[in-house]
């Protein structure tokens, strides 16, 4: 099994209290942008198709036991930082 972190935003807050709480109605959802959905479906397509070589955009590797040393290095953007990959 493989997972890799790689998430760009702006520092998200939830408020976790109220949310725990039963405090609020929230519903938390992601999407892609418009279009996104077939682009990736199609970019799928060709990685799986082996046309493009993906294996450099993987800068770094950890194991499950060191998933915080790979947030770190991640959102720290250390060492030439691209994409962190988590293997069991």
């Amino acid at each position: 099994m493989l997972s890799s972190l790689g998430v760009y935003s702006c520092d998200l807050r939830i408020p976790l209290d109220g949310f725990l709480a039963g405090l609020g109605d929230h519903t938390i959802r992601t999407t892609l942008c418009q279009g996104g959905k077939e682009r990736m479906r199609r970019l799928m397509e060709v990685i799986a198709s082996g046309r493009v070589d993906t294996r450099p955009l993987v800068t770094h590797r950890f194991k499950l036991d060191q998933i915080e040393e790979a947030y770190d290095l991640f959102a720290n953007q250390r060492d030439g930082v691209l994409k962190v990959a988590i293997t069991l």
